[in-house]
């Protein structure tokens, strides 16, 4: 089998296979043979139908088989041999390979590769980093919050309509734009404008009856929605009350410091919260300079990327959409053409940024420890309320443990840029203040946890 291989593009490469007869006859007759091990012809002995019978008969359909296989065969052959880093299956007329006696099976295929990627200076970035700032209004915000979860909730007396100080269990269904909805319970805090999935849900809910059935609503999305694929869209939902709560919310005092378990005194508790927003915030802040570097990395080096792996990502996003609106795997339709475009160019940087980082990573030999999993897994695994060897377990056995590891690098990757910037320590500007702020935790190398990311692979055949 001869292999020859031409640069389409940056990102794609063609095959010009040519296998000669002499193999392509050779494979034919270990087909016909296991094809006569299984044929019953009338006259003939099984396993004794002669070939001649057999090509008259089968003879088109054993042609695409050994066909298909030398395909397939040529494919591992030119990434191997080649050492191809193959993103997807090959592109390959099929109906345009046909074996021919005495001749020769040749055809041509393309397939998209991640292609050789020369990252330009990445040293010296100009970042901007938030001052960690605790502000005494945001401890005060904090101790209304453990005043809130020491909120008890008991059965409501006295009245037959929902109230701003009640928590309700509904069930909803329906459609925002073109996506469905179906949460057969949604736990909803009438007084918090934070637990409400939907602008304007909570005031539609406030005044129904404890016992409402089946009631319908219609809500316009705003266009400046956070979510961007759901924005200005209209929502149409019918709503079931499943249960209803009212709170009684404590006093904010040494009692109520006490009885968290972690001060003795409010002006201890204070204190305690600070600490703890303060770690938070630095955490954020880093993850902000983080996702900084990245897009300026990704700006400096604007890298072809194969479709095939946008695509995949595009997929990604719009299963975490789903995700995010509580639909299950099967619910709802296929992801149409319009909300595609709509998350494509998202996709192609979240591609450029892994292909980026990997290339950065292997320049400067970065490597992922099992110590550096360990703890990765571990702190998951508290998270989790599991056992960390167990959990090291199922991720090893589900294929989940090479992802993380995948991450981890770009995690590793990522600080080793900010390293490598000059950061300014400053407020930023308001308008990118706000955008940092809402920016989501999408991808591997965007986030702390898990993570959905995945090596810009198609399999075996092509190692990140």
């Amino acid at each position: 089998m001869q292999v020859k291989i031409e640069d389409v593009s940056p990102v794609e490469k063609k095959l010009i296979v040519s296998v000669p007869w002499t193999a392509v006859d050779s494979r034919m007759g270990e087909a016909f043979r296991e094809l006569a091990k299984s044929v019953q012809l009338k006259g003939f002995r099984k396993g004794k139908v002669p070939r001649s019978v057999l090509e008259r008969m089968f003879g088109k359909r054993v042609r695409a088989e050994v066909a298909g296989q030398l395909v397939r065969e040529s494919f591992v052959t030119a990434v191997t041999e080649h050492n191809l880093q193959a993103v997807s299956e090959p592109r390959v007329d099929e109906e345009a390979i046909a074996i021919e006696t005495g001749k020769p099976l040749s055809f041509e295929a393309i397939v998209e590769v991640r292609g050789d990627i020369q990252v330009g200076d990445w040293k010296g970035m100009q970042l901007i980093r938030r001052p960690v700032r605790i502000e005494d209004s945001a401890v005060d915000m904090a101790l209304e919050q453990l005043r809130r979860e020491q909120t008890e909730l008991r059965p409501i007396e006295g009245r037959e309509a929902l109230a701003e100080s009640d928590v309700v269990a509904v069930a909803i269904k329906g459609t925002v734009g073109e996506h469905e909805v179906d949460r057969p319970q949604l736990i909803i805090d009438l007084g918090e404008p934070e637990s409400e999935p939907l602008p304007g849900l909570r005031q539609a809910l406030i005044g129904l009856p404890i016992k409402t059935e089946g009631h319908e609503l219609e809500l316009a999305v705003p266009e400046d929605f956070r979510e961007r694929e759901l924005a200005g869209r209209t929502a149409k939902l019918t709503v079931t009350v499943l249960d209803a709560r009212e709170k009684d919310v404590p006093e904010l005092d040494d009692e109520l410091a006490v009885d968290t378990g972690r001060a003795q005194t409010l002006a201890e508790l204070r204190e305690v919260l600070r600490g703890e927003l303060e770690a938070r915030m630095k955490e954020s802040v880093d993850d902000e300079v983080r996702k900084e570097a990245l897009a300026e990395l990704v700006k400096r080096n604007p890298i072809p990327v194969a479709s095939s792996l946008v695509e995949r990502a595009i997929e990604s996003k719009y299963q975490r959409l789903r995700m995010m609106l509580g639909m299950q795997p099967g619910d709802g339709g296929d992801l149409d053409s319009d909300l595609r475009d709509k998350l494509r160019e998202g996709a192609i940087d979240e591609v450029r940024g892994q292909l980026l980082l990997d290339a950065v990573a292997t320049a400067e030999g970065i490597e992922v420890a099992d110590e550096d999993l360990d703890e990765r897994v571990a702190a998951m695994a508290r998270a989790q309320g599991q056992a960390p060897g167990r959990l090291r377990q199922e991720m090893d056995r589900d294929g989940r443990l090479d992802s993380l590891r995948f991450q981890v690098r770009q995690e590793k990757t990522l600080d080793l840029l900010v390293q490598h910037a000059e950061v300014t320590e400053r407020e930023p500007e308001p308008e990118a203040k706000e955008e940092a702020e809402a920016a989501p935790d999408e991808g591997a190398s965007q986030g702390s946890g898990e993570g959905s990311g995945e090596p810009p692979s198609a399999g075996a055949e092509s190692e990140p």
